[in-house]
């Protein structure tokens, strides 16, 4: 494979992955509380890749502690992505989290554009900017239907399902500025598989001080043995993937990454369906409808140049 297909690999194994943990994380987030998952799954991730890089790739930590601010960006960042993004999938319907959550990345690299962040882009293609526009729509809807109890899953009334359409939204901004900034680190030299873990520090330490707090405390008791599962599951739904788009970091610009993440929901689309804990509301058939026609013209017109510019390089 070329950087840049190996790059389009990762992406689309990301959300594929991802994807398929917004629909199980919302049911097992129903039972089990969703910090004691994160502290188990994000505590192996920080000690393993430190830990990793620590003794092969020292040099990289001194780069990284040399890029104190950025660190602390991205922890803070990461942390707000995820504190976000699993209150969400537990008080609304998950398919709406994850079209919310994906349509907002790519609208947020617009945002950290205009905010003058030099490693995302404005888009300039007329196709871009029409999905866009149509994600923005499809967005409104789902977070008016939503509010308006239309959807087919809300845990509590219009206030409940206000916060988790607003969660969603800020969790894909978050994501947005992760993916930046991971990009500016890596041109310093600190490797994906260092800022896999390094990023991880501060959200290990709120959802341990949250567990311990009982903030999101469930009652009933989860055995040993499918706490093991459960967090088994939880590296594979969730570290591996967030790894996989670190990987496409170097390989492909944010901007294509950012539209790539956008496919996700007609995957939850799809998976929702398989598994049938949630009933599809015509509402939400609708909102994911045009999110998903605007989703795939901006992440296409999105790739074009990418492979483009490979297939002109491959015939030199």
């Amino acid at each position: 494979m070329s950087r840049t297909q190996l790059g389009l690999f990762f992406c689309l194994s990301f959300v594929t992955l991802e994807a398929f943990g917004a629909v199980y994380l919302g049911s097992v987030f129903q039972e089990v509380d969703s910090f004691l998952i994160g502290v188990w799954v994000f505590g192996i991730v920080v000690v393993g890749s430190i830990g990793f890089t620590g003794f092969l790739r020292r040099p990289e930590l001194t780069v990284a502690l040399r890029s104190m601010k950025l660190i602390v960006a991205l922890n803070l960042y990461a942390a707000l992505t995820w504190s976000t993004y699993f209150i969400a999938v537990q008080i609304i319907e998950p398919a709406v989290v994850f079209t919310i959550f994906s349509g907002a990345v790519p609208l947020g690299t617009i945002f950290a554009a205009w905010i003058g962040i030099k490693e995302a882009r404005m888009p300039k293609m007329r196709l871009v900017n029409i999905g866009n526009s149509l994600i923005v729509i499809s967005i409104i809807v789902l977070a008016a239907t939503t509010v308006a109890g239309l959807s087919g899953f809300v845990r509590g009334g219009a206030l409940t399902a206000l916060v988790g359409v607003i969660l969603s939204a800020l969790s894909g901004v978050f994501t947005a500025l992760v993916i930046v900034f991971s990009v500016r680190l890596n041109a310093r030299g600190v490797s994906p598989i260092a800022q896999f873990g390094l990023r991880f520090v501060l959200y290990t330490m709120i959802a341990l001080a949250a567990f311990l707090l009982g903030v999101d405390e469930k009652d009933n008791e989860v055995s040993d043995p499918d706490l093991a599962l459960i967090v088994l599951i939880g590296l594979l739904v969730i570290a591996l993937p967030l790894y996989l788009v670190q990987k496409a970091v170097p390989l492909i610009p944010a901007p294509t990454i950012a539209a790539m993440t956008t496919l996700g929901p007609a995957m939850v689309f799809v998976m929702q369906l398989v598994e049938g804990r949630v009933i599809y509301a015509t509402a939400t058939l609708i909102g994911l409808t045009i999110y998903m026609a605007g989703a795939l013209i901006a992440a296409l017109e999105a790739m074009r140049p990418t492979l483009a510019n490979r297939a002109t390089a491959s015939s030199q």
